[in-house]
């Protein structure tokens, strides 16, 4: 094969290390300190030419019109289009350009010649792996078709048997094969999807939203990260209509998050919140436990051994004393396996909010805030709370930790891409927190270890007692 490459850079030099031995190469680049590498290391080529590409002289002089081909690679889009253009008027069959600038691409996409969009294709990769990780796309042709590849994972597999059995109905994407120990398996030599396998579909343009969309039902979200069962603690029945308000914030958080199994603690009194109860059994696999003695100490035993996703519990004021010396409720929150949802009824959740420092538990608290806004279509607020600056000693003004602390919170709202409200206050967290959860159904607060000094401060149960919405506590 005889080519013209037209660059002397690093992608010339990678392609040349995989070039045949029956590759006979020109190489042309202006720069002439960067061509003389080239010629002793690479014995597939024949001629090196320190002049500009851009010029037909210099092509013609290149034995142009007796090529098979030339790939325009410099570091220059003015430059590469000459070269194309030239290479298209001489009939030139095999016509590569790399292309720096996305905006050119129409351009080069009008001589019909095949490109390689720099920028493009990483962005593109790199938006992909943020959306999700698992999944890679080789874009085909001129951006007509794409190769998707997947990493299959546990939780997967059972989705992905159904969506593979059904994708010959499919008219944008088919299964390609599967790599499996670093061997290519087409669809008709194996018999079904091992974990750790790399699924191969080949689709039509766009084939990651398309593909993703059935993926999605895939991947587990809060609670079910946690455990597949809503723990519901309803205690002794004392008051019927607060009861039935509390079974129905669960129920509703059960439908809005795919909860499909309750386990319910109630009185062995109760009789009308069974029979409330059993209204959901059709559409809900309900278990009740009847109970003797203080509901929460049997929600963490139940917690513990239920694979429990998340524990409901009716909210119940602390006192001062309580907060101080008996750790209140986010004590009980750091025994539970998982999430303690603190109920006081205010669903439909339509706004969260969470407040956030950049600790760890702050990021994962955050991080479930917007997976349930994603589940129940609800809005997203972060309230970010600084020390005055005068108990900092510092003049007034911006704050760098405020700062940093903005940015982590749009760092995490791109990678989930879900749009948050910034609130930004200085002075005391309780205060300020309680007051800006006004207006929110759902405030979400990351927890402690639940270890309790003389003089420590629950923040959590403090909050807790002073907002009128239901609160999610993650330790």
């Amino acid at each position: 094969m005889k080519l013209i490459i037209c660059g002397a850079g690093r992608i010339t030099d990678e392609l040349l290390k995989r070039a045949g031995a029956n590759w006979e190469i020109t190489l042309i680049e202006k720069d002439a300190a960067k061509l003389a590498p080239f010629s002793t290391r690479f014995p597939n080529i024949i001629r090196v030419m320190s002049e500009d590409a851009s010029s037909p002289v210099v092509l013609d002089k290149a034995g142009l019109s007796s090529q098979d081909g030339i790939l325009a690679m410099t570091s220059d889009d003015a430059v590469n289009l000459a070269i194309v253009r030239f290479a298209k008027q001489a009939d030139i069959k095999t016509v590569l350009a790399v292309v720096r600038d996305p905006e050119q691409l129409p351009a080069f996409q009008k001589l019909g010649v095949w490109t390689v969009s720099m920028a493009a294709d990483a962005a593109r990769k790199a938006y992909q792996f943020v959306k999700d990780p698992r999944i890679r796309i080789t874009d085909l042709g001129e951006g007509e078709g794409e190769l998707l590849e997947l990493a299959v994972g546990e939780q997967e597999l059972a989705r992905l048997e159904d969506i593979t059995g059904a994708s010959e109905q499919n008219p944008r994407w088919r299964v390609a094969g599967i790599i499996r120990d670093n061997q290519l398996i087409f669809p008709d030599q194996y018999k079904g999807l091992e974990k750790e396998d790399r699924l191969l579909i080949l689709g039509k343009d766009d084939l990651y939203n398309a593909f993703s969309r059935h993926l999605e039902g895939s991947r587990l979200h809060f609670p079910r990260t946690y455990g597949q069962r809503m723990v519901l603690g309803l205690g002794v029945d004392k008051d019927p209509d607060g009861t039935t308000e509390l079974i129905n914030e669960a129920f509703y958080l059960a439908q809005g998050t795919h909860i499909e199994k309750i386990t319910a603690l109630c009185d062995n009194t109760a009789s009308d919140v069974k029979q409330t109860l059993s209204r959901w059994s059709e559409s809900l696999e309900i278990e009740i436990i009847e109970t003797e003695g203080p509901v929460e100490k049997t929600a963490v035993h139940t917690a513990a051994g239920k694979d429990a996703g998340i524990v409901i519990l009716p909210f119940k004021k602390h006192s001062l004393a309580g907060t101080f010396f008996k750790g209140g409720i986010s004590a009980l929150a750091a025994r539970l396996p998982c999430p303690l949802l603190s109920a006081k009824m205010t669903d439909p959740y339509e706004h969260l909010m969470v407040p956030f420092n950049g600790s760890l538990a702050c990021q994962r608290a955050l991080e479930i805030t917007m997976d349930l806004a994603q589940q129940l279509e609800a809005e997203v607020s972060v309230i970010i709370v600084a020390e005055p600056s005068y108990l900092k000693g510092k003049p007034s003004g911006p704050d760098p930790w405020e700062q940093q602390m903005v940015q982590q919170v749009r760092d995490l709202a791109r990678v989930h891409d879900t749009r948050v409200q910034e609130i930004v206050r200085r002075g005391n967290p309780v205060k300020e927190i309680a007051t800006a959860a006004a207006d929110c159904q759902l405030l979400v607060l990351a927890g402690n270890d639940g270890h309790t000094g003389f003089f420590s401060i629950q923040t959590a149960d403090m909050i807790l007692n002073r907002v009128s919405c239901s609160v999610l506590l993650v330790s």
